[in-house]
């Protein structure tokens, strides 16, 4: 925890914030000006940042990605932590296919799965001897002592996830579903398992890496003996069409896409013997009620761990098992009568105990167990979620986490004994620290930023306490209107939700002017006001407030700040109770003397989009129009894990369903909307839009719709970012007037 007086007078300035004259403070005026295609351009108005920052499994190094130029080809820098010097490893030139950017792919889907899961293009090797990296298809190991380029494969045909075993003998690959080694020095490629149409071996599905946060779906042993990989048999999986209109010929591309209430893949842990290329079947999941949420091997002894969920969500069982029987034997058991949310796996430790976070006591917190699963004590006292485990110092006995503080407005690094006691504030900025911690915490990346400064990238050393600048924050040559941070009521009048709210310059307080509210009210993410740099959206807000706009955001009183049983308020009920938190922030800005309370607007993407088609077809006349992107329109179209576990099946909650959707209310809408939506949308599909607008036609409603051919969810590009930008801010121009009215 900060120290104390900092936090007293960051909570003292917070409160003044919200008690003081809204308009208090503003600066007016820009400095210069910018368009929207400058916003989108690339590298856009920030320039550059570092990419793919990776640590040393020594943690003396650190490297990254850092592009130049109007190509946007990378190059690969090394920083020495105990010196905290900074070099050129590898120019753009040498690693030739591995420095472009994912923008060159045609592929929308396939650059979308690069961009979106944060593919690596290079890894370091288990020895911090070597850095293993991708170029056209083949990989390539560049040797840290000898400074030599090898190539390693010489086989046709794509290839990713490459990684070296630990001893530095094999190299491994995905190619074509399956997952395929062969031995450095060179001689035959082996698969470890056949392949056979529909069934992944060592690769991930759609689902589990959107919606489980996976990124691998294999792990060599520590011994480099064993590889332990995921099957996926998507067999039972139906497909949904993606069709490239585009081509003069069009193309199909099958998705395999597990619905709501439909088959899910059933999916199993496998564990290769290299020596005698045999496979053994753990005894966990292997189901179609069943998920393998997390897999991993044990440190310095041959076992296997894997947590087992099951399909509705409310039991996750860790377990481990032997890979020459596969018998598995159950460690801890969680349950939630309504969802167990999955986190990251166990953190091992070197004598056997392991570290590992449940939300038994309302909060997420972590928990320090014995080898055999034996609760020793809770490590994260407290009424706040733990946002994530950065790193533990064994030696020291030290763990370090991060957590909101000041509601949601902050982010900060703690640290905690193992022996128990009261967490220590590492970070003191106030604003969003997200933080890369190195093996061993003897250092820590800190991606540094707050509402209106850019992120700047830092190394600092626990042990020498020096901090390297990696990256400053970009200067901007703009004066911004900073937003203000306040609390609202929530819809049941005892909860208070944070808001932010950004006033137009000489802002005149006896005017009444148009609103602009964002939302987004899905569960199980990030809240949107957040003392955090938001890039494009925060620019693109700012030219809406130089235009006379008030931008106004807040969240839920279910967002993920509250505590657990607050979250699962929304079960079985998606879309009412965020509504009605919106309802309340509307009636709370319609009260205030300087908002035209018939020019409010409302808008969102993804499950904000949902959530603004659901505003203006289930509180019609509340808001003057809306805008939603790529949204859900009814939850039956989404997918598996992620409605079931807040929804149910349709089977089982039929009429929850109906209630939540968009589609069934669509004779209700009255206001003017716009529609958004990309074609090539693998996540949300655009068979969602297609439905609500047969709805709306059928119900003789006027709508807008604004279509993207092949984009995928974040519809992204500078051109079509450009393109989508602009209309919005001439949809609010024309329907919300910004002229700001007399009172």
């Amino acid at each position: 925890m900060r120290q104390l007086i900092k936090h007293l007078i960051g909570l003292t300035a917070l409160m003044l914030i919200a008690a003081a004259p809204l308009w208090a403070g503003i600066a007016g005026g820009n400095a210069s000006r910018y368009t929207i295609a400058q916003i989108f351009a690339r590298p856009g108005l920030t320039g550059y940042h570092p990419e793919q920052v990776e640590w040393s499994p020594n943690g003396r190094y650190l490297t990254y990605l850092l592009r130049h130029g109007p190509g946007g080809r990378a190059n690969l820098y090394l920083v020495n932590v105990a010196r905290g010097t900074t070099s050129l490893l590898l120019s753009s030139r040498q690693l030739a296919g591995a420095a472009a950017p994912a923008w060159t792919i045609k592929n929308q889907i396939k650059r979308n799965r690069i961009t979106r899961y944060g593919v690596k293009s290079y890894r370091w090797t288990a020895k911090s001897a070597a850095i293993l990296f991708l170029s056209h298809d083949q990989v390539y190991l560049y040797s840290l002592s000898s400074r030599k380029i090898t190539q390693i494969t010489h086989q046709a045909g794509s290839k990713r996830n490459p990684r070296l075993s630990p001893n530095g003998r094999w190299v491994s690959y995905l190619t074509h579903g399956t997952l395929r080694y062969a031995a450095v020095r060179g001689g035959p490629v082996h698969r470890i398992a056949a392949a056979r149409k529909e069934i992944l071996n060592g690769e991930l599905d759609w689902v589990y890496t959107e919606e489980l946060g996976l990124r691998s779906a294999y792990a060599w042993s520590p011994d480099s003996r064993y590889i332990a990989f995921l099957q996926f048999d998507e067999r039972p999986v139906h497909s949904f069409p993606i069709v490239n209109y585009l081509d003069e010929q069009p193309r199909l591309y099958e998705q395999k896409y597990p619905t709501a209430g439909t088959p899910n893949p059933i999916v199993r842990l496998g564990v290769l013997n290299v020596a005698t290329g045999k496979t053994v079947w753990m005894a966990m999941a292997g189901t179609p009620d069943t998920y393998l949420a997390r897999f991993g091997w044990l440190p310095k002894r041959d076992r296997v761990y894997g947590e087992v969920l099951n399909r509705a969500q409310t039991r996750l069982q860790l377990l481990t098992a032997d890979p020459n029987t596969g018998r598995a034997r159950p460690l801890i058991t969680q349950t939630d009568p309504d969802w167990v949310d999955v986190h990251g796996g166990p953190y091992y430790l070197e004598d056997g105990r392991f570290i590992w976070g449940n939300e038994q006591d309302g909060w997420y917190h972590l928990y320090l167990y014995a080898g055999d699963g034996r609760l020793i004590r809770k490590l994260t006292p407290g009424d706040y979620n733990v946002l994530g485990l950065n790193g533990v110092a064994q030696k020291r006995g030290e763990v370090y986490f991060s957590r909101y503080t000041h509601g949601p407005l902050y982010t900060q690094l703690f640290r905690v004994s193992l022996h128990g006691g009261r967490p220590v504030a590492i970070s003191t900025r106030p604003g969003t620290h997200y933080i890369d911690m190195g093996p061993g915490a003897r250092a820590y990346v800190d991606t540094y930023s707050n509402v209106v400064t850019p992120p700047s990238v830092t190394l600092v050393n626990l042990r020498s306490a020096r901090r390297t600048m990696i990256q400053p924050a970009a200067r901007l040559p703009y004066r911004f209107q900073k937003p203000r941070f306040l609390t609202i009521p929530a819809a049941d009048k005892r909860t208070r939700l944070y808001a932010r709210l950004t006033l137009p310059p000489h802002f005149d307080p006896h005017k009444r002017y148009p609103v602009i509210m964002y939302q987004y009210g899905g569960p199980d993410v990030p809240p949107s006001v957040r003392d955090v740099w938001r890039g494009a959206f925060f620019l693109i807000s700012q030219r809406l407030a130089r235009q006379g706009f008030v931008l106004f955001a807040t969240d839920n009183s279910a967002a993920t700040y509250f505590s657990h049983r607050a979250q699962t308020k929304v079960k079985f009920h998606l879309g009412k109770l965020a509504l009605a938190d919106q309802l309340a922030a509307a009636k709370w800005l319609k009260r205030q003397p300087w908002v035209n309370p018939k020019r409010i607007g409302i808008w969102g993407w993804s499950f904000g989009g949902y959530m603004t088609a659901y505003a203006l077809t289930h509180a019609p006349g509340v808001w003057r129009a809306g805008i939603a992107v790529a949204p859900v329109t009814r939850w039956q179209d989404y997918d598996t894990i992620y409605t079931e576990r807040y929804m149910g099946t349709p089977r089982q909650n039929p009429a929850g369903y109906a209630e939540s959707s968009d589609v069934s209310a669509a004779g209700n809408l009255a206001d003017p909307l716009l529609l958004v939506a990309g074609t090539g949308d693998d996540n949300v599909h655009w068979q969602n839009t297609l439905q609500f607008v047969q709805a709306l036609i059928q119900a003789d409603k006027p709508y807008r719709l604004l279509i993207y051919p092949n984009k995928t969810h974040g519809i992204s590009g500078p051109t079509a970012r450009t393109d989508l930008f602009t209309a919005m801010e001439r949809f609010w121009l024309r329907e919300l007037k910004a002229a700001p009215a007399s009172p």
